[in-house]
């Protein structure tokens, strides 16, 4: 392959020299070599031959010094190959021949964070921003740096400014909003997020992210069109289904649809015990008793937890349905499950059963 190499660059000099017999002057200064060389890497980068090309640029930046394009097309190659600190070298020597080029300032940064050389690459990102107060990708890169040295003020600082520019940078305004969050600024984190969303409005993942923080802020009215949305572009992902009917399960006007999102999540997830939990309440809520029951037993059959949750379901809609002793075996079933937060709740049920058994005993005896 060198032989390749060492052949076409003496074709391409011969095809601009000529030969001697058509009377014209052979070209022998390094320069117009530099220049061959550079040309034929550019045709091998063309065909992605990139380590051939490499070595093209390499010869002709020893020839040529000065030569400016091939020191930056050199550091273009060698980041693409993911070689960084040869396309610092490079873009570094571009640099030094032009000195406050923006775009080999950028590059040699853009390099030093694929080190991870966080210092250095805020050092040229800094020299972007002084050059350009506004400059958003010496802001959203210094952002991101503060972000990795654990500076989250400085980080909100440096995404606010990189905003002035690119308002609708649906990347930065999600940052922000997860900062804010950290902060624990949570109508500032709202207002970033609800920007995001505005800004990309078929980011899935940003309609999740804000509608999941509806959800916390149990507002759900606002939640609601954003897993509806979700549901309507991706009608198999189970997690949109199962949002959309937590959400419509807290909504009294609404309560009735939410049964027909769940039932759908776990046809597409398979069982879930904390799914089939909540489907069995929503049904006791609607006064769906027989089918709270199907839920329940649907999650218990899974056998994967939630066993509190399922047998308290279930023993509500046997208690509903008047099956008082089945209800209290229910409960107590709760009570050995030995889970802090629903044994005293069932005990006070077991006993209500007991009461409740009584006053039909003695209705029917009457």
């Amino acid at each position: 392959m060198k032989k390749a190499i060492a052949l076409l660059s003496v074709f391409a000099l011969l095809a601009i020299a000529g030969g001697a017999a058509n009377g014209r002057q052979a070209v022998s200064t390094a320069s117009d070599s530099a220049e061959v060389n550079y040309h034929s890497a550019m045709q091998l980068l063309s065909a992605g031959n990139y380590e051939d090309a490499i070595n093209l640029l390499r010869i002709a930046t020893s020839l040529k010094p000065d030569y400016l394009d091939a020191w930056a097309e050199l550091g273009s190659v060698l980041t693409k190959i993911k070689d960084f600190r040869g396309g610092i070298d490079a873009y570094g020597k571009a640099l030094a021949l032009a000195p406050g080029t923006v775009s080999y300032i950028s590059a040699i940064a853009s390099n030093y964070l694929f080190l991870e050389s966080w210092d250095k690459a805020e050092e040229y990102y800094t020299e972007l921003t002084d050059m350009d107060s506004l400059s958003y990708d010496g802001h959203v890169h210094l952002g991101f740096i503060s972000q990795k040295k654990d500076d989250p003020d400085r980080a909100i600082e440096h995404y606010e400014k990189a905003l002035a520019s690119h308002p609708n940078d649906a990347e930065t305004l999600e940052r922000l909003a997860s900062l804010y969050e950290s902060r624990g600024k949570d109508e500032k984190r709202m207002e970033y997020l609800r920007e995001a969303v505005a800004a990309a409005p078929d980011n899935y993942r940003l309609k999740m992210q804000l509608g999941t923080a509806y959800r916390q802020k149990k507002d759900f009215a606002s939640a609601a069109p954003l897993f509806e949305d979700l549901v309507k572009s991706f009608p198999e992902e189970p997690a949109y289904h199962e949002s959309l009917g937590l959400v419509l399960s807290q909504m009294p006007g609404r309560k009735a649809e939410a049964p027909a999102e769940l039932e759908k999540t776990l046809e597409l997830k398979g069982s879930d015990p904390n799914v089939s939990g909540i489907l069995a309440r929503v049904y006791n809520e609607l006064k769906q008793y027989d089918e709270a029951i199907a839920a329940a037993k649907t999650g218990l059959d899974a056998q994967a937890g939630q066993e509190a949750l399922l047998y308290y379901e279930y023993g509500f809609a046997l208690s509903k349905l008047k099956r008082y002793d089945e209800a209290i075996a229910m409960f107590e079933k709760v009570v050995a499950t030995k889970d802090e937060r629903w044994s005293d709740t069932a005990n006070k049920e077991i006993a209500r059963q007991e009461r409740l058994k009584k006053i039909g005993d003695s209705k029917k005896q009457r």
